[in-house]
């Protein structure tokens, strides 16, 4: 009988929403927000694909303030402890020793406070969030990374500044994203603007920005994404140059120091470029491999995770004191100072730009000795980052690309072809080479380096190295700096080549599942006799045409009424009315026809051949992608 007596129902009512959880009050007044601006915007004439744009310009805009908030004082305290130690000598080998310790535990105890859900770190936990988690990612990721990656660098860990920054970009754009409840396809495009945005910002390269988020983050060229990852690159970088008044870059070297590297690319120099490309491409296997083993080590040390980064800063810092006493007896610079592989190491990269740094009377010495800071510097950044602390690699790759390029320059006089080129331009190219090698990302490592020359010459020749270098460690190493991680989660990346790829590959190009036939006369208690783990049964007429077919399905649920199979034929269980798929049909075709179950497929001359599976098909795929790749 129905409750007519409005009192109670009003009781009941209020019963119900005192049980009820309360909504916190931030969602539905983000909401209102969003209303309110799409109501605004609307009334502009601002449609949605619009107002995409005017957001990724706010985001580049925005992005351009975090990179100055962020940046300069980590600049500030590196200049202050410099000058201190320069007023106190005889305090830098205690300082070698304890502060990136101190450092280390600051970054650890950032991560207890700032706990975030997230599987990777840095770019590799961006890359995560886009494939996996629809762009998602917590503001608190962004506190995280702000506060311990400034703990790590100030402090003298082997990082720098451009990663973290990437990541507080793909926040502040997620962030947005979701307070105007945007698409998820918006939502990963409003990300891609928040890194590209914290490359131009720092490095004043909004080319490199657009192409490592377009290689890197989204592997997406289409123009939808396309064009508001370029304004936001090209906002933020402006943004910038307009606050701090002046052309160069925040990361600290500016164009002069790339003044004279080189006449570009010619027939005689080519070789030497190309050979600079293969030794590149090793040296970022090395990178790569090394960053792997270290993370791997550090994930087995019994104690607390916050623990790990003091580890790594502690074998550092053992590495730092031996340096020390090794320049003080055997090398005529470097002594009384800070190892050069402590920090974003861009002194030294300056240094090794510089035509004056090399001599010709101890030229394999040079050598060896840049050689031997290259690994050095990939030790200490497996060490910093792979015991947990926080930074980027774009600055570690920079400076081992500048000295394994001005270590195989200073050869010239061994190498042929090297002597007509000179130990600084190959440096130059060198920084682009092991960028490009370590992230796989070609287009990245060739702009960044022309972006911060602004030398029209050295495009070819960064080009080149570049493209050599991602060949040859794609050969050796499959995965790069950012995705090694991933993929010891489980996570393979794909991109806007994935549906072309199946359309290249045909049937034909599948190992097909071998075929069974049964006859549609037949009882349906022979199915069960010739069931080996649930195959899939061909059903053919008495004239031997195809009747149809059973699959692993239908025969589960014909098990279910086991009792009545004796009464049944084939052909009453078997899924009737299909076509066979022809041997040439593309791989996205045949996809959209097994929809409903496999199916067999015909040779030319009309005999079946097999069966084909979305499991077979999708085997083909990962084989092809993971050779193109």
């Amino acid at each position: 009988m129905a409750d007519n007596d409005p009192q109670r129902s009003t009781k009941v009512k209020r019963q119900a929403n005192a049980l009820t959880p309360s909504r916190p009050t931030e969602g539905p007044a983000r909401t209102r927000s969003a209303r309110v601006i799409a109501r605004i915007l609307s009334r502009l004439g601002l449609q949605r694909d619009r107002r995409l744009l005017l957001f990724a310009a706010l985001t580049g805009a925005a992005l351009a303030v975090i990179a100055l908030a962020f940046i300069r004082p980590i600049q500030w305290a590196e200049h202050a402890s410099s000058a201190w130690l320069a007023e106190h000598p005889a305090q830098i080998p205690l300082a070698v020793a304890i502060v990136p310790v101190i450092g280390a535990l600051l970054c650890g105890a950032v991560k207890s406070i700032f706990r975030v859900k997230m599987q990777g770190h840095g770019v590799s936990s961006v890359l995560y969030a886009i494939h996996r988690k629809r762009a998602q990612l917590p503001a608190t990721l962004a506190a995280r990374t702000w506060l311990g990656a400034s703990a790590t660098i100030a402090s003298g860990g082997s990082a720098g500044p451009e990663g973290p920054i990437v990541t507080i970009g793909a926040t502040l754009g997620s962030v947005i994203a979701r307070f105007l409840r945007t698409n998820p396809q918006n939502s990963t495009t409003l990300v891609g603007c928040g890194a590209a945005a914290g490359i131009a910002a720092v490095f004043n390269a909004p080319l490199t920005g657009i192409f490592f988020v377009l290689e890197v983050l989204l592997r997406d060229f289409s123009l939808r994404t396309f064009t508001p990852i370029v304004i936001a690159a090209v906002f933020a970088a402006a943004t910038v140059q307009t606050l701090i008044g002046t052309q160069e870059p925040l990361f600290g070297i500016g164009a002069e120091v790339f003044r004279g590297t080189g006449d570009g690319l010619s027939i005689a120099t080519t070789p030497a470029f190309a050979m600079l490309g293969l030794v590149c491409g090793i040296a970022s296997v090395f990178f790569i491999r090394t960053l792997q083993a270290s993370e791997t080590a550090f994930a087995k040390f019994p104690v607390p995770r916050w623990m790990l980064p003091a580890c790594g800063a502690a074998i550092l810092a053992v590495l730092g004191v031996c340096h020390m006493a090794f320049a003080a007896k055997w090398l005529d610079f470097g002594q009384g100072t800070i190892p050069a592989f402590y920090g974003n190491g861009y002194p030294l990269a300056k240094a090794v730009l510089e035509p004056a740094f090399y001599t010709k009377d101890a030229a394999v010495v040079v050598a060896a000795l840049l050689f031997g800071l290259a690994v050095v510097k990939c030790v200490a950044t497996s060490l910093t980052l792979g015991s947990g602390g926080i930074g980027g690699l774009f600055a570690p790759s920079l400076l081992v690309g500048a000295l394994v390029g001005g270590a195989f320059g200073s050869l010239g006089e061994y190498i042929p072809f090297v002597r007509d080129v000179g130990p600084a331009p190959l440096a130059l190219a060198g920084m682009a080479g092991v960028v490009a090698g370590s992230t796989h990302a070609p287009l990245t490592g060739a702009l960044l380096v022309y972006e911060l020359s602004r030398e029209s010459s050295v495009l070819l020749p960064v080009v080149l190295v570049a493209a050599v270098s991602t060949i040859v460690a794609r050969l050796f190493e499959r995965h790069s700096l950012y995705t090694a991680e991933l993929a010891a989660l489980g996570l393979r990346l794909g991109s806007a080549s994935d549906m072309s790829v199946l359309r290249r590959l045909r049937v034909s190009d599948v190992a097909l599942k071998p075929l069974v036939v049964v006859r549609g006369s037949a009882w349906a208690t022979s199915l069960i006799e010739l069931a080996r783990g649930g195959e899939d049964f061909v059903v053919l007429d008495d004239d031997g045409k195809l009747e149809g077919i059973v699959g692993a399905r239908d025969l589960r649920i014909a098990l279910v009424n086991r009792e009545a199979l004796p009464l049944l034929q084939v052909r009453d269980i078997a899924r009737t009315g299909i076509r066979a798929i022809d041997q040439d049909m593309p791989l996205d075709h045949a996809l959209d026809r097994l929809e409903r179950g496999p199916l067999p497929v015909r040779g030319a001359h009309g005999e079946m051949l097999g069966v084909l599976t979305r499991s077979r098909i999708m085997r083909a795929w990962r084989r092809r992608m993971e050779h193109e790749r």
